[in-house]
């Protein structure tokens, strides 16, 4: 709702708090201060929103829909123990409410007590299956707890519903891809990017993705359009550095595209490290050179050796991770999507 129409609307209620005030008609302005903190939730004014919907239901306990906003708005504005609180007090009367459950889960999470949340969503889902959001939070804590079978489960039931749901392909593209299946991930990860293009951390997830696989000249053309894409990306000028130096037989491109990334500030030691350490590194002094020149190697040299002659310890050559993110927060991917919506 357009912010114009929201400020409108309340004024009018408004209005109307004040006539039910002056009338005495305590269910009406119950009615007033629910519907006002609607207005309020649809501007995103929780702490307004919240107070709005106490009103309402110190005015009238049978507010129901008042009580089940309240403990979102809480939850929303961070007071968690609040919200959980209400949400009790609301499930005392009605047990089974789903909506009400996913926001005591959500609340619960937000908490860190993930074993709990996890045990009310599973109630969510037996008593309503078809609640996405629901399934979706419970997957991706599935996931956050090393329940990655069951996290798997889910999201495939939910891409059973719908194929096109781009979160659930995003997040068990991570799955597969962590789980050394990334050629698997590919296509779930592309499909993620077809219905969020803008997304940076998608774009470096599918393109560790397209490197694990084998696929080298699709990972160099992914890390060129990211690098082209944010020229500040220091991480994407560094894969493209890595690919060039170690799969594509282009020195003078691999050279460029590390200087670029030491020019923007790429601090990944243990990443330099790993390059350096790579069977077949071109221009292996050159790139040792540049490298040590800003404090990347601690002594490491081009021969695998530490300065002091021992031997280094070895490391991953990609140096880069398909997880892209963990489980439970990814930077700029579907993490869980909230307590719900608000009622009418």
């Amino acid at each position: 709702m357009r912010p114009a129409v929201v400020a409108a609307w309340l004024a009018a209620l408004l209005a109307l708090l004040a006539s039910s005030c002056a009338t005495g008609q305590s269910r009406r302005q119950a009615a007033g201060w629910a519907e006002l903190g609607t207005a309020w939730a649809e501007l995103g004014e929780w702490d307004k929103a919240g107070d709005a919907w106490s009103r309402a239901m110190a005015l009238d306990p049978g507010q129901g829909v008042a009580g089940y906003n309240l403990s979102r708005a809480l939850a929303e504005a961070g007071k968690y123990d609040e919200s959980i609180a209400m949400s009790d007090r609301y499930l005392e009367s009605d047990p089974d409410n789903a909506a009400v459950l996913a926001v005591k889960a959500y609340a619960l999470h937000r908490q860190g007590r993930d074993d709990e949340a996890i045990a009310v969503y599973e109630r969510v889902a037996s008593l309503n299956g078809g609640d996405r959001a629901s399934s979706f939070n419970l997957a991706v804590l599935l996931e956050a707890t090393g329940r990655g079978d069951e996290a798997m489960a889910r999201y495939d039931a939910m891409l059973a519903l719908d194929p096109d749901d781009a979160a659930a392909s995003y997040r068990k593209g991570l799955l597969l891809a962590g789980g050394g299946d990334a050629e698997a991930a590919i296509p779930l990860l592309e499909r993620y990017l077809a219905a969020e293009p803008e997304s940076a951390e998608g774009r470096r997830v599918l393109a560790a993705a397209l490197e694990r696989a084998g696929l080298y000249l699709r990972a160099l053309e992914a890390y060129a359009a990211m690098a082209a894409k944010d020229e500040t990306d220091a991480a994407a000028w560094f894969a493209l550095a890595r690919l060039r130096l170690t799969k594509a037989d282009d020195a003078t491109g691999g050279l460029s595209a590390l200087d670029s990334a030491i020019e923007q500030g790429f601090k990944d030691a243990e990443a330099a490290r790993a390059l350096l350490r790579t069977d077949g590194l071109l221009a292996a002094d050159l790139v040792e050179k540049r490298l040590g020149r800003v404090g990347l190697l601690d002594g490491e040299r081009a021969d695998g050796a530490s300065a002091d002659g021992a031997s280094a310890d070895g490391a991953s050559a990609d140096g880069a991770s398909a997880d892209g993110a963990t489980a439970g927060a990814s930077q700029g991917a579907p993490k869980d999507e909230g307590a719900g919506d608000s009622g009418s």
